[in-house]
């Protein structure tokens, strides 16, 4: 069977591994973004795929949202066989699901039907998921359904945060990308029909470490750390965004959730939480980015006083 000629959708670098791929391969047509100018969260991603793609000499449009319909009609040389589409993040039309003789096959993080729709990595580190797939299926109008072409399994560990799982998938559909083209032809894929669809992620976490697990608590941040809304509580009346914590076996003493229960260089700033203890070792305010430790003796924080909500919502309402 003769090689596709392939346009690839994409919104981030997460597409560059296929996409340098295929274009030495000489199967690239082509690459498909948003337009960066309508673009607001995850706009700083695109701009550097954008000059990465620019900086190879490799061919590529942006489309705005209002004319994703024009694609077939508009774009004749971006004419394919088959298209991928790796984290773009407009919906498409009928008039391109429907246009590419081979079809079109979305790449998604996530072992399908679970953890159907935007975000699936957030959601699973969140949730401390600790096995998923990625999951290459044919697109249909219904978000994150369609027959599902490959699954290949991942392992999430306890120390991934958003970035390093999100690379961890965009090599893993690299080192997949031919079976799949193998397996496009095979009669036997299994159909997935999704039946939910994810929330987006907030964009800021008032941290109530009444309603919060210590293992939760390191989970969320993992999830959030870069690339989502903050983790916030406060101390000493200062808002403080929490980049990385990590549960922690120590004693609470029975203290109510958010009482420090011990500052010191071996164990650093160690906060009694729901359910055990938690370890708030990167920290962000006014006064910079700081070790907990570091951070608690520069606004005398001792043992024994509390971490309280943000209220950042709450101001912003």
């Amino acid at each position: 069977m003769t090689k596709p000629r392939i346009v690839i959708y994409a919104s981030s670098l997460f597409a560059w591994p296929c996409i340098e791929k295929l274009q030495q391969t000489g199967q690239l047509v082509g690459v498909i973004t948003p337009d960066p100018s309508q673009y607001q969260q995850g706009k700083e991603a695109l701009l550097l795929l954008l000059n990465t793609l620019a900086t190879n000499n490799i061919a590529f449009e942006a489309v705005c949202k209002e004319k994703l319909h024009l694609i077939p009609s508009h774009l004749s040389h971006f004419t394919a066989d088959l298209a991928l589409v790796m984290g773009f993040r407009y919906r498409l039309p009928s008039s391109v699901l429907s246009h590419y003789p081979r079809g079109i096959i979305n790449c998604h993080a996530s072992k399908l039907p679970e953890y159907a729709g935007r975000d699936p990595i957030y959601w699973q580190i969140r949730n401390q998921e600790t096995h998923s797939a990625l999951t290459w299926h044919h697109m249909s109008e219904q978000l994150d359904s369609g027959q599902v072409v490959l699954q290949e399994p991942v392992m999430i560990s306890a120390e991934d945060t958003y970035a390093s799982l999100t690379q961890r998938f965009a090599y893993l559909a690299l080192h997949s990308l031919d079976a799949l083209l193998n397996e496009l032809g095979n009669s036997q894929q299994q159909h997935v029909k999704s039946v939910s669809s994810l929330a987006l992620p907030p964009p800021h976490i008032d941290l109530d470490f009444s309603q919060f697990g210590a293992g939760q608590i390191d989970a969320l941040t993992r999830a959030s750390n870069g690339h989502f809304g903050r983790v916030l509580c406060k101390a000493k009346g200062m808002h403080i965004e929490v980049i990385q914590a990590t549960a922690v076996d120590y004693p609470n003493y029975g203290v109510a959730p958010g009482t420090v229960v011990m500052i010191s260089q071996e164990h650093g700033l160690v906060v009694s939480s729901q359910s055990g203890c938690v370890r708030l070792d990167i920290l962000a305010c006014e006064l910079g980015v700081l070790s907990g430790e570091r951070l608690a003796h520069l606004i005398h924080l001792d043992a024994g006083e509390r971490l309280n909500n943000s209220e950042f919502l709450q101001q912003q309402a």
